[in-house]
């Protein structure tokens, strides 16, 4: 675009008349030639007030520039036609600084839509907030993993956790941190890093959001295959000698009747220790599931249908009611009949309304929400703490495994198996299949 020249012949015109006669004023008054001083003296004020008048015209434009920048308004523009104007220069100036703005708004904003697309393609939730606490841009991961659909301030999350909300008020730079928080889906463990930057005048806390939900319990998982595998070892190369020996002594004639005690109580031990590492086996070969596609109704009215009491009342609800998941039924039935069972057990030791309760939703991320819910009051924290831990139990006969190995087996399915709910109305125990 060729740029066009402006005649400034008027402003330097109006210049050098008044220097030129101001220095004719001064001359004739040396002279003493008074006669022609007022005339003079007149065009002399006429030229300064004429320039006085261009200068309050530019200092009115360049306050209504800096004021429409300050309100983030560029719709102005100024006639900068000599014919039209006597400050043509001045206005084509201002208009052209306008151009630059503009251009540098433009650019401003392209470059925010850009940060804005590649924050919300990240695979982690993002937020950037005030060291106030004020949250000045996210993205839709962060409010999924928030359980929100949007925010404002970090206090808004207090509803939802404190120690949520006090996380994200307190991080500081170069920090992490972990919050874990109930839901209605059951717990959400979430990693917050925390970075600084500096922005408009402002310094920025921006802070990545992980759910490690699913790390935990591969970590979990891997753990304790590894331990169990370790413990076996150990206890069979333990079982060998003695299981020999007992073998050898029960053909050993000499003092019969106390190498016969002796020996009926090894091989007792060697029993019971062998049934230990069947335990163990059971929890750590867990074979990979064969999965087809099977109706979730007929899976849970199964489960119902071995479990069945008297005394308490089974509901099932499954919505939609054709809800269909690709599993494999028999792994998966086992699962739902352990927690049936272990249902039907916590309601038949308490008194009052027994019910135990199985629904499926299908949530918003098309995943399959399970539960097995019962009357049977709020299991001890201290225990709620280890149900999923192998060869935890408070049951006299129990082993311990039920719950690990139900988990294994979700997990091995893609999904989670979790604790949801557990107060005295109502103890929940909560499957989700992606």
């Amino acid at each position: 675009m060729r740029r066009r020249r402006l005649p400034i012949i008027k402003p330097l015109l109006l210049v050098a008349i008044l220097v030129a006669a101001s220095v004719l004023f001064g001359w004739l008054a040396a002279r003493g030639l008074h006669g022609f001083l007022f005339p003079l003296g007149a065009l002399v004020l006429f030229i300064a007030w004429r320039l006085g008048g261009v200068y309050r015209s530019i200092v009115k434009n360049l306050d209504f520039v800096f004021s429409a920048v300050r309100n983030n308004d560029f719709s102005f523009r100024f006639v900068d036609n000599p014919m039209r104007t006597g400050h043509a220069v001045v206005n084509y100036s201002l208009n052209r600084i306008k151009d630059v703005l503009d251009e540098a708004k433009v650019k401003a904003a392209e470059k925010e839509k850009y940060f804005e697309t590649v924050i919300e393609c990240a695979n982690i939730g993002i937020l950037i907030l005030l060291e106030n606490g004020t949250v000045k841009q996210y993205n839709s991961k962060a409010m999924n993993l928030l359980g929100v659909s949007m925010l404002s301030h970090a206090e808004r999350l207090r509803c939802i956790s404190s120690d949520l909300a006090d996380t994200l008020l307190t991080i500081a730079p170069m920090e992490q941190k972990s919050v874990c928080f109930a839901t209605e889906t059951g717990d959400v463990n979430l990693l917050l890093n925390c970075s600084a930057m500096q922005h408009e005048g402002h310094m920025l806390r921006v802070v990545s959001i992980e759910n490690i939900d699913r790390e935990l319990d591969t970590q979990e998982g891997l753990a304790w295959e590894k331990l169990t595998r370790i413990l076996t070892h150990e206890i069979m190369n333990s079982l060998a000698p003695v299981t020999s020996i007992s073998n050898t002594l029960l053909h050993n004639k000499e003092n019969a009747e106390v190498l016969q005690q002796g020996l009926e109580t090894i091989h007792s031990t060697s029993d019971r220790l062998m049934q230990f590492v069947d335990s163990f086996r059971s929890v750590t070969r867990i074979p990979l599931p064969e999965k087809e596609p099977l109706y979730l109704l007929d899976l849970l009215n199964e489960a119902c249908a071995l479990n069945a009491h008297g005394k308490v009342k089974f509901s099932i609800a499954v919505d939609p009611a054709d809800t269909m998941i690709y599993a494999d039924r028999g792994q998966l039935l086992q699962v739902i009949v352990n927690l049936v069972k272990n249902a039907l057990e916590a309601c038949c030791a308490r008194n009052g309304e027994q019910w135990v309760e199985l629904r499926s939703h299908i949530a918003a991320d098309e995943s399959v929400h399970i539960e097995v819910s019962n009357s049977g009051g709020a299991i001890p924290a201290d225990v709620a703490a280890n149900i999923f831990t192998p060869f935890f139990t408070t049951k006299r006969d129990g082993s311990g495994i039920g719950l690990a190995v139900s988990k294994q087996i979700i997990r091995l399915h893609g999904g989670t198996l979790t604790l949801s709910q557990n107060n005295s109305e109502r103890v929940t125990f909560l499957i989700v299949l992606d």
